[in-house]
């Protein structure tokens, strides 16, 4: 969990004050006058509007109602047409508020204004009766009518008052659901009220005549159709023309914006779709619909202009955007690379602003305009949080994403932890001599005290990626540090080298089909690596790694996770060190066990990690108030030693969080229980961490 801190812009409130318009001199002698009697009324009757007859309402509800007809007067002086105006408002506001027989007056006298109040019985809305509804149940045409279902009418009578104007309204909603099912000759008529009580209730019967259904017939497709008729009901949106669906000018709209859309979304920028569909041609309620398509010709993406913005001047080089576009340059016109780009563009956090205008040109190309405003390029983070393993944690980062004006981030972070220091200086170049690879190389320092020893590194790293497909990315990378080992309470023989040079190369792959990395509440992800690595310039193990995670939702705020997790590790010398092996057990795997703490551990207790894991984990995420979501969760996972691997010795966790919804990933804190504690092994263990668990 963290606070950044951002440079801000100053903000400045200017205070405007305007003249009042000329008035002729004796309109201004007598606006005068009434100042002067204004300001010798009493406290409670500076304004010139008073009210007089009412009960229901005091005075300063009234007001309320019609505060810009009184300001209108205090300021500009009582007119009969402005006292008419506060007159007619009060009356308007007491009709709707259910006094049907309400009436307001005013009189004049000097500056004042006193609106007279005849408030009459108020009448509450009673009952509704629906006659003629065939197809709709009352429950459905209640819910249209009062925007609430009718046992609300009963149980809260005070929150519908009658009036004439909301039940006309609700009849209008009526009619327009019945349209949308395709009922489009219906007729809806609200008789006149009924008052009932002495006139404190009223009954309202709504007659309705639903006449044909209108149903879809043959839908056909005519002119440059140039794809087949199945696509081209999936690309509309059809519902299929043998399911009785609603027949609806709504509907038929949404179809023709959908597919021209879609010949758009192929290239065809121009492309135009016309529709007949005449309800008086129906045979038995089906009317026959007839798209016809006018494609034009296929375009391609041409050249792209940028008009930089920002003030006072801009840091950005003049080719850095036409660059990033340029791999669209003569490709089939497509919306959605155009956005792919667009959005990119955007993450990259250089822009306030990017604004893209499409504009076709005689030669059947498009030529993309582009506007941009650049955001502030430096800035100064940092953070605090805690979690359950590293205790306290503050951080400090240092960014420029403008590094020369050639749009690539160069950062430094630092970051202490109670179990010690991390320093590294990251840049990152996106498009590696503006191709679409990108390049981050880093060198970083830590210091760290893990349970039973101290690590302290010095290294360099170099990845490589390039997404090679929308939702696969490919990567390689090479790694160097200098480690060394010390106070150490683990056994030499179980600990492995000291002092050592450690060397790796590797590659990865990630198939990423969620729909929020941070956040997320649909799809999955596999990922897996495989690195060689050497010890002191000899050959010391092989370490492969997999990783398989689904988020399907139950319900709406509902989500099962479901993950798997699997790593092993061939060893090609006699001992590999101990910060190169797997450790389970902790927040993010096995949540019964402490960090680390799942697997072979020495005589006195240490955690000497492993060379095969697996994690299993199955989690339900539910709401509770707001942000606030519970979970319950079940975890099954282990750690084998030397030569050993597969599902056996398997450690389990049943256990119920809390998690707190952040932009940036949830805050979690959970407690899991170890159903089958073996002698040494805790009964459970409590987390308070931040981040998805798998």
């Amino acid at each position: 969990m963290s606070t950044r801190f951002r440079s801000l812009p100053w903000l400045l409130a200017i205070m405007c004050f305007n003249s009042l318009p000329a008035q002729d001199p004796n309109a201004a002698r007598l606006v005068t006058g009434a100042d002067v009697l204004v300001k010798g009324l009493k406290p409670t009757e500076k304004s010139r509007v008073q009210f007089s007859g009412h009960q229901a309402y005091t005075d300063a509800e009234l007001r309320a109602a019609i505060a810009e007809q009184i300001r209108t007067i205090d300021e500009d002086g009582a007119t009969p047409a402005r006292a008419d105006d506060a007159a007619y408002y009060v009356g308007a506001f007491y009709r709707k508020a259910g006094f049907s027989k309400a009436d307001a007056t005013y009189a004049i006298s000097g500056p004042r204004v006193t609106v007279k109040i005849s408030e009459g019985p108020r009448t509450l809305l009673r009952k509704i009766i629906f006659t003629g509804n065939k197809s709709v149940t009352t429950k459905t045409l209640f819910e249209y009518m009062l925007g609430a279902p009718e046992e609300r009418l009963t149980k809260e009578p005070d929150l519908f008052p009658y009036h004439q104007s909301e039940i006309e309204a609700g009849a209008d909603r009526v009619r327009g659901f019945y349209i949308s099912e395709g009922y489009l000759d219906v007729v809806v008529e609200p008789d006149e009220a009924r008052l009932v009580e002495g006139g404190k209730g009223a009954e309202v019967t709504v007659r309705i005549t639903e006449n044909q259904r209108y149903t879809f017939g043959r839908i056909q497709f005519a002119g440059e159709t140039l794809y087949s008729r199945e696509v081209l009901l999936t690309a509309a949106g059809a519902l299929g023309e043998s399911s009785g669906s609603a027949f609806s000018e709504t509907q038929v709209t949404n179809m023709t914006r959908n597919l021209q859309s879609y010949y758009k979304a192929h290239g065809y920028f121009t492309a135009e779709v016309t529709v007949q569909a005449d309800p008086k041609g129906a045979v038995r309620g089906e009317v026959p619909v007839t798209f016809t398509a006018h494609p034009g010709p296929l375009h391609h993406f041409d050249g792209f202009t940028v008009e930089n913005k920002t003030q006072p001047r801009a840091r950005l080089k003049p080719s850095f955007l036409p660059k990033r576009f340029r791999h669209l340059t003569g490709e089939v016109y497509s919306p959605e690379k155009l956005d792919e780009t667009f959005r990119e563009m955007m993450r990259t956090g250089l822009f306030t602003s990017l604004r893209l205008n499409t504009i076709a040109l005689p030669d059947h190309t498009v030529r993309t305009d582009i506007v941009a405003e650049e955001a502030k390029a430096k800035e100064v983070g940092f953070t605090i949080g805690f979690n359950t393993y590293e205790g306290g944690a503050v951080g400090l980062r240092l960014a420029d994403r403008n590094l020369l004006g050639n749009g690539r981030p160069l950062t430094f972070a630092a970051d202490y932890t109670q179990r010690g220091l991390k320093a590294e200086l990251l840049y990152v170049d996106p498009w590696f001599l503006d191709t679409r690879i990108r390049v981050a190389p880093r060198i970083f320092s830590i210091l760290r005290q893990e349970i039973g020893y101290t690590k302290d590194a010095q290294g360099a790293r170099l990845d490589v990626s390039r997404r090679v497909l929308p939702h696969l990315e490919l990567s390689a990378f090479i790694e160097s540090q200098a480690v060394v080992i010390t106070e150490s309470e683990i056994d030499p023989v179980l600990l492995g080298p000291t002092d050592y040079t450690f060397a790796s190369i590797g590659f990865t792959q990630v198939t990423d089909f969620r729909d929020d990395p941070l956040n997320t509440t649909r799809g999955w992800i596999f990922a897996s690596s495989w690195e060689a690595a050497t010890v002191d310039g000899a050959q010391s193990f092989t370490r492969t790694t997999a990783r398989f995670s689904w988020y399907q939702p139950l319900t709406k705020r509902t989500l099962l996770s479901l993950g798997a997790r699997a790593g092993l590790i061939t060893p090609q010398a006699e001992s590999i060190p101990i910060d190169v092996r797997f450790f389970n057990g902790g927040s993010t795997t096995v949540r019964s066990f402490p960090e680390r703490e799942l697997g072979p551990k020495d005589d006195d207790d240490n955690p000497v990690g492993g060379e095969f894991y697996s994690v299993f984990n199955a989690e339900v995420n539910f709401p509770l108030y707001g942000a606030l979501q519970g979970a319950a969760f079940v975890d099954a996972g282990n750690l084998l030693g030397r030569g050993e691997s597969g599902v056996t010795d398997m450690r389990y966790a049943l256990g119920l969080g809390l998690r707190y919804k952040l932009p940036v990933g949830p805050l979690r804190v959970d407690y899991g229980v170890n159903p089958t504690p073996g002698p040494d092994e805790p009964m459970g263990a409590f987390h308070f961490s931040f981040g998805f668990a798998f």
